[in-house]
């Protein structure tokens, strides 16, 4: 399954018959917020001898749920991709996100997706993360889903560099600033294609 890209869920066959590791989230610009969940479930994954399986959505869920505030993409979904696998995941689900998704309640996103199609044994998210209908899915109702279906959820707390939050947000705000090195340090690498981007 190394390095295996699916472009929606998979079917169960496809998955390690023992289930998976997943990390879930947008993972716009992969920052070192976004590095740290690769990295822990990659750590997950190596200790229950199961594949890890990164999930994210295109287009940016704002895009469908409220146009006219999604934010410009730091990065497109096949770069978002080719980082995930650079950092050690198995494999990447890219989930097409459209109003369909919006609408789908957060206990038949985790029963029919992640646990019918991935297997999933191990979750890991950021501690703002939320998925389903309205958000409706988040860190503590995926813990009481969790054991309920029989996964574990590692729920990471939010990246800091100096005084600054990792995330996608800050990142589009110092480089319209023109902060470029700012913008480097969250990130933790140099990236040309984001030179240009702004909020």
């Amino acid at each position: 399954m190394s390095g295996h890209v699916w472009h929606d869920w998979p079917s169960r066959d496809e998955i390690d018959p023992h289930g998976s590791v997943v990390t879930m989230g947008v993972f716009d610009g992969f920052h070192r917020g976004h590095q740290a969940l690769a990295r822990r479930a990659v750590g997950h994954g190596a200790r229950l001898r199961l594949p890890t399986l990164l999930v994210t959505f295109d287009p940016h869920p704002m895009l469908v749920t409220c146009p006219e505030r999604a934010p410009r993409a730091l990065l497109d979904v096949d770069d978002r991709v080719d980082l995930a696998l650079a950092h050690g995941v198995d494999g990447v689900v890219v989930l097409p996100f459209t109003k369909a998704t919006a609408a789908t309640p957060a206990e038949s996103f985790v029963a029919d997706g992640l646990v019918a199609r991935l297997g999933v044994r191990s979750l890991v998210v950021g501690s703002n993360f939320k998925c389903g209908r309205a958000g409706a899915g988040d860190v503590d109702y995926l813990r009481a889903a969790g054991a309920w279906h029989g996964f574990r959820v590692d729920a990471l707390d939010l990246v800091r560099v100096g005084e600054r939050t990792c995330s996608s947000t800050e990142v589009r705000r110092l480089l319209a600033d023109g902060d470029v090195d700012a913008a480097a340090q969250l990130l933790g690498r140099r990236d040309p294609r984001l030179s240009a981007v702004a909020v």
